[in-house]
């Protein structure tokens, strides 16, 4: 994986098809306090080694300075997927495991990635016929999730900037028509499609919840805690988007880390933890995620049954 200029990077999947070591077997990950990390791209780190990745690096940190938690961790990522997307990564793979903790590493677009149609027109999936677990709205209201579609494809190749072609084409599907149309005269369509206050970004919001408390009652019943890593471009206290994350986690007990205000606090600069031209974390930004995860860790032992 390489984008000629910034890295160049070979790896080989595990048997689950993750960019991650062997899982461990599970009578022996159970003998640990195994943390699972779930997310898109960030987690999926195509960018970096696996021996680079933050959670391998926490696992190195913690058996340095929390010896007695006995971390190991494993992590579950893909490209293009929002929470909805990931639930069975969890169900599927790290469940397995029988992880202490959980952690759902949210991004700027993970919220636009839970809604299908959203996902449509930034990413290229047909909300018809996705690859991925989504949800929809029953007619009473209520949120419903639908297996992967076999039969899966993708929108047509519509050049560099398919925000607009893309919403466009949707719009010419009837149930899409009248959901689209009142965005399509915005000469900012990208933004505003990303816009807090719009009610389309609104209903992203709506999903999002529903991943948190799928993801929730699902690793509650597995005797397991929940938490979020918000990642660096996640920005600071006034950030609409990590407003938003924060209040929904608020809501629901669910502990939140903010790689962001860590890396303010050690007084080191943002821009030094991703690749110049790419948003992804370099192999320094993965240090200060597992850094701050460490020291969450320090506050709150007792996740690990400690």
């Amino acid at each position: 994986w390489t984008d000629h200029g910034n890295f160049w990077v070979a790896q080989r999947a595990n048997r689950w098809g993750f960019l991650d070591r062997e899982p461990l077997p599970p009578d022996q990950a159970a003998q640990t306090c195994h943390i699972a990390f779930i997310g898109d791209s960030f987690v999926e780190a195509k960018e970096v080694p696996i021996a680079d990745k933050f959670h391998v690096r926490l696992e190195e940190l913690a058996a340095r300075a929390l010896p007695e938690l006995n971390i190991a961790t494993s992590a579950y990522g893909r490209a293009t997927t929002g929470q909805i997307n990931q639930l069975p990564f969890y169900a599927e793979y790290a469940r397995s495991l029988r992880p202490k903790l959980v952690v759902l590493v949210f991004v700027r677009n993970d919220i636009e990635d839970n809604h299908r149609l959203l996902a449509a027109v930034f990413k290229g999936w047909d909300p018809d016929q996705s690859p991925y677990v989504v949800a929809e709205k029953t007619a009473a209201g209520a949120f419903a999730l639908r297996p992967p579609d076999p039969a899966w494809r993708m929108l047509p190749n519509l050049g560099d900037r398919p925000v607009r072609p893309r919403a466009e084409l949707l719009a010419q599907r009837p149930r899409y028509q009248s959901v689209l149309e009142p965005y399509l005269n915005s000469p900012k369509l990208h933004k505003l499609l990303q816009d807090p206050t719009v009610p389309l970004f609104g209903e992203a919001v709506e999903f999002t919840a529903f991943a948190l408390d799928e993801f929730q009652r699902r690793v509650a019943d597995d005797g397991a805690s929940l938490w979020l890593l918000l990642a660096t471009q996640l920005g600071d206290a006034a950030d609409p988007i990590r407003v938003i994350l924060e209040d929904l986690a608020k809501a629901r007990g669910i502990p939140v880390v903010s790689q962001h205000d860590y890396i303010v606090r050690q007084g080191r600069e943002l821009r030094d933890g991703t690749f110049f031209s790419d948003g992804h974390w370099n192999p320094t930004g993965h240090q200060w995620a597992a850094e701050a995860l460490l020291e969450r860790l320090r506050q709150r032992p007792e996740v690990c049954g400690v």
